[in-house]
């Protein structure tokens, strides 16, 4: 085994000697001290990178701005000396004309040499032929007539411009000029930049390592009072009611069942607890029980030798009560014969009546379906009574027409005079028509009415025998039902009877086989209460099996109450 293994086991065994409270707090800062170095390295390291690139892009802004600075310079360089040129064009113009070569020398191209940015100025005449030039040395300014050959200029930065005088060019101007000092002003504003951008990148280092010195500071803090707080937390919720756990298993290790665990905590350990209380409540009531029990096994284990006298007398009894109770089956037996010879000849007379009120009730069952057919047919006839009764009514509507149409017939004759006679006469005989039929139709109605309330009659009538005739079919039925169970009951009984003949014979056969052992359970019981004397004469090997196995009773009742002594159950 290595060191390393060593080292874990001893750190293993450490951590098991330890408080669940330690155990608990040394994991979770554990855990929570990784978590915060990962999510500290991970945030220093996005930290250290958002800076990096703001100090780049910072720096690169500031590049991009100088850059555009010198181009806006070089431009405006570039403008100032063409707006110079074209001055110096407009001016020498003159000049040019005259031929007055000395005057532009020194009143024109004197004082624009002047100017830092301008090298030199080349004036030529129409004809493109060198008229004067001026440029700069180390020391002065010279003006000529021509540039020297050893004068080198730089075509690329300089500007030439024809001079004008009256529409017609009289010359030319070329103006060189110099963007040093723009380049060393552009490359110290840049070195500025620079610096600022190093200074500043400095103070953002120092900035960054104080935030992550606080954050650390911060994070050992938090970690500090969250440590604290969970070993109060730790504590008050898990280590008092563990410690509570530990008195009461402690308790009861003592055999001390009196404890209680009373609480009202709803968690995990308020469970524990009120299941440890149901458990005391139940182990109390087992022990009371069990030390109950075995007092109780212990009187009678004492009293079981006197009690074996009591019980070879019992038997002499036994004996005795025995042949009488065998007697007394023996003339049971003949009496269940006799009631089974009644009980056939009741079972015969219950089948005929039920035979003959089977027959009733076949009979009552035709009745009633005469008497549905009867009531049906009487319904039938009501209803058509009320179909001829429509027809009367259409018959008397008819004939009150009829007499309208007379009474019209009779106006029209009336207003027809002689020529309408013939015409009356019709509707006097038409009138009559319609009287006779409006008597006839009221009479149809009137015995219509009487044979409707006729037929009700009848159907209720019929109604009522039906309602009889299905009382006295439900009688039948139930004469009928009652007669079968009757005949069923008398059956069961008849079998019950033979069966208890059957077993009246058998207790008479086991009533003397009990007589015979309570003889030999008497002698037996009698050699037991003489005594181990009598066991040593006889050698009786079921006296002394029943001798021993009391003495052995006797002594496991006596450990039973020592060892449930110990415990503690009287609150």
């Amino acid at each position: 085994m290595g060191v390393s293994e060593k080292q874990n086991l001893t750190e293993i065994g450490i951590m098991r000697n330890q408080s669940i409270v330690t155990k608990i707090t040394a994991s979770v800062c554990g855990i929570v001290s990784v978590l915060l170095i990962i999510g500290g390295s991970v945030l220093l390291k996005f930290e250290i990178n958002l800076v990096k690139t703001f100090m780049n892009e910072h720096l690169e802004k500031i590049n991009q701005t100088i850059d555009d600075r010198e181009k806006e310079e070089l431009s405006s360089l570039r403008q100032n000396v063409r707006f110079n040129t074209e001055i110096l064009c407009k001016t020498g113009a003159i000049y040019l004309l005259n031929w007055d070569t000395e005057h532009l020398k020194n009143s024109l191209l004197r004082p624009y040499m002047n100017y830092a940015e301008i090298l030199a100025i080349k004036v030529s005449d129409g004809a493109g032929e060198p008229f004067a030039a001026a440029w700069k040395t180390v020391a002065e300014v010279i003006v000529a007539d021509a540039f020297p050959d050893t004068l080198s200029l730089n075509k690329n930065l300089s500007f030439q411009l024809d001079s004008i005088y009256d529409g017609e060019k009289v010359g030319s101007f070329q103006v060189f000029y110099s963007n040093t000092m723009l380049t060393k002003k552009i490359e110290k504003v840049k070195n500025d930049a620079l610096w600022e951008s190093e200074t500043f990148h400095k103070d953002s280092r120092v900035r960054l390592n104080r935030a992550i010195l606080t954050q650390i500071i911060g994070i050992l803090i938090i970690l500090l009072v969250m440590i604290i707080c969970l070993i109060i937390f730790l504590r008050v919720l898990v280590l008092r009611p563990l410690d509570m756990v530990s008195a009461i298993a402690l308790r009861l290790a003592d055999f001390d069942l009196t404890v209680t665990t009373d609480t009202e905590r709803k968690d995990e350990i308020g469970m524990l607890l009120s299941a440890i209380n149901k458990m005391i409540l139940e182990f109390r009531k087992i022990i009371s029980e069990v030390k109950t029990d075995g007092k109780r096994l212990a009187d009678a284990s004492a009293q079981m030798t006197e009690n074996i006298s009591i019980v070879a007398s019992a038997s002499e009894e036994i004996s005795v009560n025995a042949h009488s109770v065998s007697e007394t089956a023996a003339h049971l037996s003949q009496n269940i014969n006799i009631v089974a010879v009644a009980i056939e000849e009741m079972s015969g007379s219950v089948n005929t009546v039920g035979n003959i009120a089977e027959g009733g009730s076949n009979i009552a069952q035709n009745a009633v379906v005469m008497a549905g057919k009867a009531e049906k047919t009487m319904t039938s006839l009501g209803e058509a009574a009320i179909r001829i009764s429509e027809v009367t009514e259409m018959i008397r509507q008819i004939a009150e027409r009829t007499t309208l149409l007379a009474l019209n017939a009779d106006i029209e004759a009336a207003s027809a005079g002689n020529a309408g006679r013939g015409f009356a006469v019709v509707a006097n005989e038409i009138r009559e028509f319609a009287r006779q039929s409006t008597r006839a139709a009221e009479d149809i109605a009137g015995r219509i009415s009487l044979m409707q309330e006729n037929s009700a009659q009848a159907v209720a009538v019929i109604g009522d025998v039906s309602g009889i005739i299905s009382n006295m079919n439900s009688s039948s039925e139930q004469i009928s039902f009652a007669l079968e169970k009757q005949m069923k009951t008398v059956d069961d009984i008849a079998s019950n009877v033979l069966e208890a003949d059957t077993r009246a014979n058998g207790i008479a056969a086991s009533v003397a086989q009990l007589a015979q052992g309570a003889n030999e359970v008497s002698m037996n019981v009698g050699m037991a209460a003489r005594g181990k004397e009598s066991e040593e004469r006889d050698g009786d090997a079921s006296i002394r099996y029943m001798d021993s196995s009391a003495a052995e009773v006797a002594r496991l009742a006596g450990e039973l109450l020592e060892l449930v002594e110990k415990f503690k159950v009287d609150v």
